[in-house]
């Protein structure tokens, strides 16, 4: 007896920062609501380069499923990372106005209409934000300003259905509208008990107690796994009764992280007292790049006097020079920056160094900085 396994899809991570455009370090692994989905319709998951592909058993014909599992549903996966320090330091994690925030989980979600068929062109998943991941039982507190006289819970499932909170002390399904009065303290609390729920993404609203306006709302994705701790984002790739693609052509995904841009901000710090800053009239020059370089010709500002005149490095004479627009993040460094000195028209470094990918950045009004030190 032959066994048959068709591939349903592939998930692959894309990010612009690698030459290849294929993402390093990051790794994909279904939840254990989905493995048991998995084993109930005779699926098998396996990591390939670059993503992850699933296969379901199939019969001679190479379509038709042992068994079939019927939409709507959801396959949700966890993307980890093993060196998330880089990750988040070369990674542009913002979704319009809103950029990543500690205890934020990444949220992709695919459009099912948009499924492609073409592994050269993949359905790719947009970057999204949840407010974090919380178990299928746990308890919220909050503190709102000013502090309202009562408050009313609304709940809703990840189909944007309201949902009863859990139940009462008599086992009752509690309202869909909860009246909740804070404490003495103004503290409002409430217990989330929703144990025999799908997993997913769930929003949490308090709203005022004409129920006309939000005061305080969140989007927790829930699971019954503690992996999900440890997990930087969850990826949800759902399947509809119409258009139905569950079975059939294989479909592409395909996560699509964009590198960061920051503006370099040189320090160069005359540490042995041997260069007179006063009189030495340092520059940064860009002459240009190899070919094949992923670079722009950039120019440097020097920021403030030479020396500066506020900014001291081990009380040491320092000059600053800061790119005029944000340079972004590549996996192959930035060449022919030159530091320049005149008179005599003197190149100090023919190869400035790049910004640490280990650093954070640092963050200024309207502008992420990156800074460089140099010793002269």
């Amino acid at each position: 007896m032959n066994i048959i396994y068709t591939r349903l899809l592939e998930l692959g991570i894309l990010h612009d920062y690698f030459q290849d455009g294929k993402a390093k370090d990051l790794h994909l692994a279904p939840t254990q609501e989905t493995l048991s989905l998995f084993k109930s319709g005779r699926m098998l998951w396996r990591e390939i380069p670059g993503g992850i592909v699933v296969l379901y058993r199939s019969e001679k014909d190479l379509i038709t499923p042992e068994v079939q599992l019927s939409a709507p549903l959801d396959f949700y996966f966890y993307l980890y990372s093993s060196n998330s320090s880089q990750f988040f330091n070369i990674t542009d994690l913002s979704k319009g106005s809103r950029k990543y925030q500690k205890g934020d989980l990444l949220a992709f979600k695919n459009n099912p209409s948009n499924a492609s068929q073409n592994a050269n062109s993949p359905e790719k998943i947009s970057l999204d934000f949840w407010d974090g991941g919380r178990p299928k039982v746990f308890t919220q507190k909050v503190k709102l300003e000013p502090i309202p006289s009562k408050v009313i819970l609304q709940v809703k499932n990840p189909a944007g259905q309201k949902i009863s909170s859990g139940p009462d002390q008599n086992g009752n399904p509690k309202p869909l509208d909860l009246e909740i009065i804070p404490d003495d303290q103004g503290e409002i609390s409430f217990e989330i008990n929703l144990p025999g729920q799908n997993q997913g993404n769930y929003s949490f609203t308090l709203r005022n107690a004409a129920n006309t306006q939000d005061l305080w709302k969140k989007e927790y994705f829930l699971a019954e796994d503690s992996l999900g701790s440890l997990a930087l984002g969850v990826v949800k790739l759902s399947y509809l009764p119409a258009p139905a693609h569950l079975y059939g052509s294989r479909e592409y995904y395909a996560l699509d992280f964009k590198r960061k841009s920051t503006k370099w901000t040189f320090f160069i710090v005359s540490q042995n007292q041997k260069v007179d800053l006063s009189s030495a009239n340092l520059s940064i020059l860009d002459k240009g790049n190899p070919p094949g370089s992923p670079y722009s010709v950039y120019n440097f500002q020097r920021v403030g006097a030479s020396p500066n005149a506020d900014i001291k490095i081990n009380n040491s004479d320092t000059v600053v020079f800061k790119s005029q627009v944000p340079i972004p993040f590549f996996e192959s460094p930035k060449l022919n920056l030159e530091l320049r000195r005149t008179p005599g028209n003197r190149v100090l470094f023919t190869h400035l160094p790049n910004p640490s990918r280990s650093h954070i950045p640092k963050v200024a009004p309207g502008e992420e900085i990156s800074e460089i030190y140099v010793f002269i």
